[in-house]
């Protein structure tokens, strides 16, 4: 009986023959969203391998990349039949070992597939899989000594998580500020060539505090007040500073920095060796000689700081045009800062409407106003960075050390009353109270219940074993009913990715999200149609089964088809591998259907004469990844620059760096057959990323940075 594979390639054969039969099979195995019944089988893969057709499989064929892929994911989910290995390998050898790679095991050392591809190494006696498995073995020996480094450190270290917050509040104000993007050493770094950044400084300590030992008891103020007497304050006056606590805290910088070199190792070694075909390792005289052919910059830094400020502008228009602008006009002092948390809070509200297609936040089946939610993190943060960094970096310049600046600014707390410890705490009842006034519409106890909400959105509780948010997500922790904030974070947060990963990725699975891709679309569609174009938004093909399609624009004899995509913002080369291979080749094989009926029925349904029609085929995606690289036939851009260009917005940035926030638009027209062109070309970023060392020169002369 033949399976689903099987059936499906015979009739692919009947009608295009034999290669592109093989190819059309593996995109269906690859990117069809529907799956066939497994049976007896343990996966698609699985059945798709130990298919007949296999046999028919040429060096052309193995050596292309969806093949490659396809037996990376038979490789991990698990190699079942040791002779589909095989005879893959006796056609190309350097694909089996990328797909090995691809699969992604290299990372675990202890999966069944290793067991089967060791075998293989004894049966063929190849040189190449020999000298990879070496590799791979020497790399994971590696990886292996610098856990059991790590875990002799913690053991040695053992505190509980209120002192690893301690420790690492002291430790951030001793090394990560004045704010750097990169810096340079840290005590006890294991790599010297590496430069680390500040972010990867505070994974370190998010995952350290997370994993300390929890308190027994029901923490109190007494409690907390003990912990800072034994564990901070010496640091700060010097009194009750023993040796065995100053040993404590450089153990603690040992144990922050092996970590830091785990989480590069994982990233710049295991990831990249897996993921990036660039990315080569030999073993010479039991050594490890990496190699990395040069890949073309792809300026995702500085495209992601130009579209940030394009936010800002569209938050600070949004402020302008609010009643806000009148509260905050009488705060004297405060006002600019004020202005500039407001016009935060209001830019990631308008890039979540207009980006994400989110008007409304619910999380956890509680509704939050997403503008409230970003008022309370924004001012927050501009209270941080005045009251605190902005204080301490002054401090600093009359110090000879960060410890004796850090004295300072909390003796100064002290004199105005005020919480100006490396580390801040309160109740969250008596926070609530404090902050409600930052809510302006309901009663006092209305105010106080949605502040409730919000803190609780934003605090990862650190007793909670199912709560998987990172530092960026949930920058609060909290313990009981205690939460703890941490200035040097609150302060250098980049609240639009917070909000984006929030709702993106650390709540995927909402049920608002289908709601808010139809958003996404008709939201796009709406901007086509004001420039002028034809609209068909999620039109349903009346034959076929090339399903919905997201767009359709026509502008004189030019038609766009788009497949629009929405995700969240990767940060590891394995997210990045899995978006580019999976994602976006899947958005490809899907919008080449959807072309092919664009063409043979959409066209003669609306045109006489569809032969004078140019078709455009674009994936519009959230993301800045492979921006203007083609999958197939098919153009990848940001959704950003097609919206930014549609509204005749270019000049942004010198309308930032000019203060004309407020000025009015002018009524242009857009030319459509121009404005296709110039995706086509990549006008917008050739422009923007040539002028962007100018911009930053004018922003840092008028902001004096």
């Amino acid at each position: 009986m033949k399976n689903y594979y099987e059936e499906k390639f015979e009739t692919l054969f009947l009608t295009f023959g034999a290669g592109i039969a093989k190819e059309k099979i593996v995109e269906d195995l690859l990117y069809k969203s529907t799956q066939p019944k497994i049976g007896l089988f343990k996966n698609k893969f699985d059945i798709f391998w130990q298919s007949n057709f296999i046999k028919l499989l040429t060096v052309d064929e193995v050596q292309s990349e969806n093949y490659i892929l396809a037996l990376s994911q038979y490789i991990r989910y698990t190699i079942t039949v040791k002779e589909v290995c095989i005879d893959f390998i006796k056609l190309d050898v350097e694909s089996f070992i990328l797909a090995v790679r691809y699969s992604g095991i290299i990372l675990n050392s202890a999966h069944n597939s290793w067991n089967i591809v060791k075998e293989i190494d004894i049966d063929l006696s190849i040189h190449k899989i020999s000298s990879f498995l070496r590799v791979v073995e020497k790399l994971q020996s590696e990886y292996v000594s610098r856990l059991e480094e790590y875990e002799v450190i913690k053991k040695e270290l053992s505190i509980g998580q209120v002192t690893a917050m301690i420790f690492s509040s002291l430790y951030a104000y001793e090394y990560l500020i004045p704010h750097r993007e990169s810096i340079e050493q840290l005590p006890y770094q294991y790599d010297l060539n590496e430069n680390n950044s500040a972010e990867s400084v505070w994974k370190a300590f998010d995952n350290i505090v997370k994993t300390s030992r929890k308190n027994k008891k029901v923490i109190t103020e007494k409690s907390l007040g003990l912990a800072l007497k034994s564990k901070m304050i010496p640091f700060l006056t010097s009194e009750g500073l023993t040796e065995a606590l100053i040993v404590q805290y450089e153990t603690f910088k040992k144990l922050v920095a092996i970590k830091i070199e785990i989480q590069n190792y994982q990233r710049n070694v295991f990831e990249s060796f897996s993921f990036n075909s660039n990315v080569n390792y030999e073993l010479k005289d039991k050594k490890l000689i990496h190699s990395n052919k040069k890949e073309k910059k792809d300026y995702w830094d500085e495209k992601n700081s130009l579209l940030l400020s394009y936010w800002f502008m569209k938050g600070s228009q949004k402020l302008l045009e609010s009643d806000y602008i009148y509260r905050i006009s009488p705060t004297g002092k405060n006002l600019e800062a004020n202005a500039i948390a407001l016009s935060k809070a209001f830019a990631v509200k308008e890039q979540l409407r207009q980006i994400y297609g989110i008007n409304d936040l619910k999380i956890n089946n509680v509704d939050l106003d997403l503008f409230d939610v970003m008022k309370t993190m924004a001012l927050s943060q501009a209270h941080y960075l005045k009251d605190h960094i902005e204080k301490f970096e002054g401090y600093l310049l009359e110090s000879n050390s960060h410890l004796k600046a850090l004295t300072k600014l909390m003796m100064h707390g002290l004199v105005t009353g005020e919480n100006r410890m490396p580390m801040t705490f309160a109740w969250q009842k008596d926070k609530s109270k404090r902050m409600s006034s930052w809510i302006i519409e309901g009663s006092n106890n209305q105010k106080i219940k949605k502040i409730n909400q919000i803190l609780n959105f934003w605090s990862c509780d650190l007793y909670d074993d199912n709560d998987d948010s990172n530092f960026s997500q949930k920058p609060f922790y909290k313990i009981d009913e205690m939460i703890f904030e941490f200035p040097w974070l609150t302060a250098f947060q980049n609240l639009n990715t917070s909000m984006i990963n929030y709702v993106r990725k650390l709540h995927k699975n909402r049920l608002e999200l289908k709601n808010e891709t139809d958003q996404i679309e008709l939201n796009l569609a709406e901007k086509f149609k004001k420039a002028g174009f034809q609209v068909f938004p999620q039109y349903f093909p009346k034959t076929g089964n090339a399903g919905e399609i997201d767009l359709i624009a026509i502008y004189e004899n030019h038609v766009v088809v788009m497949e629009i995509k929405s995700s969240y913002i990767r940060s590891s080369i394995k997210e990045i591998y899995e978006y580019r291979n999976f994602t976006l080749n899947k958005a490809a094989y899907q919008l080449t259907k959807k072309v092919e009926y664009v063409k043979s029925e959409f066209l003669r349904e609306y045109f006489e004469n569809s032969e004078e029609l140019k078709i455009h085929s674009w994936i519009i995606d959230t993301t800045l990844e492979f921006d203007h690289l083609y999958f197939g036939e098919h153009l990848k851009v940001s959704l950003d620059e097609v919206i930014i260009s549609l509204t005749l917005d270019h000049s942004f940035m010198n309308r930032i760096i000019e203060s004309d926030l407020d000025a009015k638009d002018e009524k242009v027209q857009i030319n459509g057959i121009e404005f296709i062109n110039n995706i086509g070309n990549n006008k917008f970023w050739n422009e923007q990323l040539g002028n962007y060392e100018e911009y930053i020169g004018k922003m840092s002369a008028k902001f004096a940075i």
